[in-house]
């Protein structure tokens, strides 16, 4: 009888390889997209409801990447330069995270 080699996961119990709890996380994760207006009426995205901030700062990465926009990761939320609502909100769907806004 083979043995997996590996690390077990803290919270469920499997191999990292099959483990499934950051798929879990992802799809427990509501994400509020928001349209902000700065100095001389600027139009800002807001996304909101990160609770990782390791993975604040790749999401900012890949989202200010995949809009073609300047962008910044800030205390559990992002801020995207311009109005970015729908696409910010079709490309997280894509991913998995639930999204209201």
């Amino acid at each position: 009888m083979a043995r997996l080699a590996g690390e077990v996961c803290d919270t469920c119990g499997l191999p990292k390889e099959v483990c499934v709890c950051q798929d879990l996380e992802t799809e427990q994760t509501v994400l509020r997209i928001f349209l902000d207006t700065r100095r001389y009426g600027k139009a800002v995205t807001r996304i909101e409801g990160f609770e990782d901030s390791g993975a604040l700062k790749e999401m900012a990465r890949e989202l200010k990447r995949a809009m073609a926009t300047g962008g910044t990761a800030k205390k559990g939320w992002i801020e995207l330069q311009g109005d970015h609502r729908d696409e910010v909100k079709a490309w997280l769907s894509e991913r998995g995270y639930r999204v209201e806004g």
